[in-house]
């Protein structure tokens, strides 16, 4: 063989290996830091994808708001423009309307049962999510809700009148004032500033979210309320998913659940130890009472979850 036929196999072989190693790119976009718990998840979704599809397919990560806000991330996926995103199932209801379940307070008691009822429930979640024009990889947590502020807050009543972001969702809002406080929904990418300048008093939020946006920085104050077993799923356009090969959507699907699964783990591990850390640090802990807010909260289910889908998804999630 001459040594000008072993160059021209060499310079295919370097052109066409990483078209064939990257046959399918996912781009998937969400809003929290680099590394937090979420992120960690989908670099576990994309080990898995690499591993079960030969590199044949991988995901490309955009942590922190990179692409949009979470408004932006589901609109992009549903025109088609980003192939994935992951972002809070309080966004997402707002098109899966039966999702707005996975909002109500105090639903579940531990992120473990979450996960349990999920899993047994999951065709019920799948077909939702299909009706909507989406396809549903996983659904990860964003842990346990709780408070944080920049004054204590010992009890429901020192909420009266603070100025407390949550997520652009009807439930969360409706929540926050049942609870006494004035509810400000905001964007996430919006809020260390808005906590630093004085526009919020305080904002709803999982442990992980306060470590890992550093927000004991600008709220001090960490009120262990557990007012929300927060979800995040992993979406794309239902079209795009049918569009791809057989085989390539059965790594997808299972390289989602199994990566959720594993997160939901690690989320509920890392409970504790944050909770340590945020102590350690010099956060000001407490644990009011949550019977006032489970007493409020109570009319927020009959009051929202109002048609057959969602009526049925509670019943199945809380037999």
């Amino acid at each position: 063989m001459s040594k000008r036929l072993l160059a021209s196999i060499a310079l295919l072989a370097a052109m066409t290996g990483p078209l064939a190693a990257q046959e399918y790119k996912f781009k998937i976009g969400h809003t929290n830091a680099a590394d937090e718990v979420q992120d960690k998840g989908l670099q576990k979704m994309r080990e898995l994808l690499e591993a079960k599809t030969d590199g044949a397919a991988t995901l490309e990560i955009f942590p922190s708001g990179q692409l949009g806000d979470e408004s932006q991330l589901i609109e992009g996926v549903m025109l088609g423009s980003l192939d994935m995103s992951m972002t809070s199932n309080s966004l997402l209801s707002n098109y899966v309307e039966d999702y707005k379940v996975f909002d109500m307070p105090f639903l579940f008691p531990s992120i473990s049962d979450l996960g349990d009822r999920i899993d047994a429930h999951w065709d019920l979640m799948e077909t939702s999510a299909n009706d909507a024009g989406f396809q549903l990889l996983g659904v990860h947590s964003s842990g346990l809700r709780h408070l944080m502020t920049k004054k204590p807050v010992d009890g429901i009543e020192d909420l009266a009148g603070l100025k407390i972001r949550t997520m652009q969702n009807p439930v969360h809002v409706d929540a926050w004032r049942a609870y006494g406080a004035n509810p400000t929904p905001m964007s996430y990418n919006e809020l260390y500033g808005a906590l630093q300048s004085g526009v919020v008093d305080g904002a709803e939020a999982a442990s992980t979210g306060y470590d890992g946006m550093k927000f004991y920085e600008v709220a001090p104050d960490f009120a262990l309320v557990g007012w929300l077993n927060m979800t995040a799923p992993v979406v794309m356009q239902k079209a795009a998913y049918d569009a791809l090969p057989a085989n390539i959507q059965t790594a997808l699907m299972e390289a989602g659940r199994e990566a959720a699964d594993w997160e939901r783990k690690y989320v509920e591990e890392q409970e504790q130890p944050l909770i340590e850390k945020f102590k350690a640090a010099g956060a000001n802990v407490t644990e009011p009472d949550p019977a006032p807010f489970r007493d409020a909260s109570k009319p927020l289910y009959q009051a929202q979850l109002t048609t057959t889908g969602q009526q049925a998804l509670l019943k199945a999630m809380t037999e």
